[in-house]
């Protein structure tokens, strides 16, 4: 089974990993597409990576972050939501095993306690745990870690951990 955890932020990322080991597959930052002036999620690109996977349908589970409720702005809110509803459903017409991840329960899980404003710290800490050789760029040339590719990662993890009970 390929485990796709999905950070559903524009800034967001994609992991794939085996249910089985916990080994990435592939990762990539989330594929965006400019539409009127403003970023969105591009859902053919998404998509097509998640072909790219060579895993049969039936042996795929997405792991699809939930939008918070609130945010700075309502452009934030629509952003937020456009994303989520766009990701959801392709999993839906695709016909993949999915699930919605709340963001407070896979951080609970996998971060534990960490002080306000200190969470992509504490998810970059742990997954450099888990994968201590993965520097988590978004390319060659990056020079800092890419927090969607990371919490994509956890999220991938979460699941595994609750879904397919494997530690």
């Amino acid at each position: 089974m390929t485990i796709v955890g999905i950070d559903n932020g524009l800034d967001g990322g994609l992991v794939g990993l085996s249910s089985r080991t916990g080994n990435i597959i592939a990762k990539t930052p989330m594929k965006t597409l400019e539409r009127c002036g403003k970023r969105e999620v591009d859902t053919y690109k998404t998509y097509q990576w998640i072909l790219g996977l060579d895993a049969p349908p039936k042996d795929l589970f997405i792991a699809i972050e939930e939008p918070l409720r609130h945010a700075r702005s309502s452009q934030a809110v629509r952003s937020m939501a456009l994303s989520f509803g766009k990701l959801l459903g392709l999993c839906e017409i695709q016909g993949w095993r999915h699930r919605c991840v709340v963001v407070r329960d896979w951080q609970r899980s996998m971060l534990g306690t960490f002080n306000k404003g200190q969470s992509k710290q504490k998810a970059l800490k742990i997954a450099s745990n888990i994968e201590p050789l993965e520097k988590w760029l978004k390319s060659p040339r990056a020079k800092t870690p890419h927090d969607g590719m990371v919490d994509a990662f956890l999220i991938a993890h979460y699941i595994k951990k609750h879904e397919f009970n494997f530690s």
